[in-house]
């Protein structure tokens, strides 16, 4: 039996009337040029085939997804991002709204239950925060040599059973966290015969070593920041932020829910700016002055929507803050040197307010930013754009 397209409108609009001015006006195309059933601002493309092999569930569920896509403007939202991870967030939230709904997600469709917690800007974050983390991975194996020396083996991971030795991976990992290449030669062996009384400046040498290649490398390390805790705000950060604060009621459909079977706007009736924050996480940043950026963080959540991430010479991503638990609990990493053009290519495009926490050991960038720089200790930074406050190392005595 093929699908009746027209029947299956008319149950969409009885369960979501909402939908009843697009779902009347839409054109729907039977198309076998399509596997499943697909959408663009103007047409819903579906393949007759492919939905009557449905339960009559799935084939609402699918048509009001198609329909929500349209109504929600998700490919005009979707300008400018990755268009794979788009559509792959928009789908997910969709999918939990409508499951949420009492539809039954079609088997092998995208089930992601955290995602109802997400508007699809909001999930896009987290899903292309998870790509690049997945890409920086396959990036540092890149190039790894293959310990056979044959061609199209493959990368050898550990535990792998044919590796002539055991801990060639683990070595090799290391290297990669280390950034340890060296120059030709330095690295021969030469001093393999040594004196022993030389490994007692073993630390030492590490420290010397990154301090010397701290301006250009990245070491990706894992920060351990304990016990965060809460301080007085060293800055008053609702008068910083409320030049940004929009005042006006949003009433629009953008990031509508569905609750039994109505569609209803997210209505914001108090002003909350949306802020991002880049964390300088280099070498020269310690524990302590890690802690006093984090605490201030803290107080800017009272007033604001939050992401956070952490940057040396690389961006290490973007972390949704909504609680103080969020900022006690995310990662950080780092270690290496500090590239300020890296902190300002991580932000966003129009989002209210860009703030950067550093002890500002670096050139300042070589392009404009509008942003606040926290610049702890005494260094001086003269930005292009934005301001600059300095915390002077007198203000963190007793906190």
């Amino acid at each position: 039996m093929i699908c009746d397209i027209a029947a299956l409108r008319r149950k969409v609009i009885a369960r979501y009337p909402f939908f009843g001015s697009i779902a009347a006006n839409i054109d729907c195309q039977e198309t076998e040029d399509v596997e499943t059933i697909e959408h663009d601002s103007e047409h819903i493309l579906y393949n007759p085939r492919y939905l009557a092999g449905l339960s009559d569930s799935n084939r609402v569920f699918l048509l009001t997804r198609e329909l929500c896509h349209i109504a929600f403007r998700h490919t005009e939202r979707g300008g400018g991002k990755d268009p794979v991870i788009w559509e792959r967030a928009a789908e997910a939230v969709i999918n939990q709204m409508l499951k949420r709904d009492g539809l039954d997600i079609p088997t092998g469709d995208i089930d992601y239950p955290e995602a109802i917690d997400y508007d699809v800007e909001q999930y896009y974050e987290v899903l292309l925060r998870e790509k690049l983390a997945i890409d920086l991975i396959n990036g540092q194996l890149e190039g790894r040599e293959n310990p056979e020396g044959g061609e199209g083996e493959g990368v050898p991971m550990p535990g792998d059973e044919d590796s002539e030795d055991d801990n060639s991976d683990e070595a090799a990992q290391e290297q990669l966290l280390e950034g340890d290449v060296g120059d030709e030669g330095e690295e021969s062996g030469e001093e393999a015969d040594g004196d022993s009384d030389e490994d007692s400046d073993d630390e030492y040498a590490l420290v010397e070593k990154k301090q010397s290649k701290a301006g250009n490398a990245d070491s990706r390390d894992e920060r351990i920041v304990e016990e965060i805790g809460n301080s007085a705000p060293l800055i008053d950060w609702r008068l910083i932020l409320q030049d940004s604060i929009n005042y006006d009621v949003d009433w629009s459909y953008r990031n509508a829910i569905l609750e039994n079977g109505v569609v209803v706007p997210v209505l914001e009736d108090r002003p909350v700016p949306e802020t991002e924050i880049v964390l300088d996480t280099s070498w020269s940043v310690d524990e302590e002055l890690l802690r006093n950026f984090l605490r201030e963080c803290k107080s800017i959540l009272t007033f604001s929507k939050l992401k956070a991430g952490c940057f040396d010479t690389v961006f290490y991503g973007f972390y949704d803050i909504r609680t103080e638990e969020d900022i006690d609990n995310m990662p950080f990493q780092g270690g290496g040197g500090t590239d300020f053009n890296t902190a300002a290519d991580a932000f966003s495009l129009r989002v209210d307010n860009r703030i950067i926490f550093t002890d500002g050991q670096a050139p300042a960038p070589d392009k404009f930013l509008n942003a606040i720089w926290v610049v702890y200790g005494d260094a001086e930074i003269k930005p292009m754009g934005g301001r600059v406050i300095s915390i002077k190392p007198e203000q963190l005595k007793n906190r």
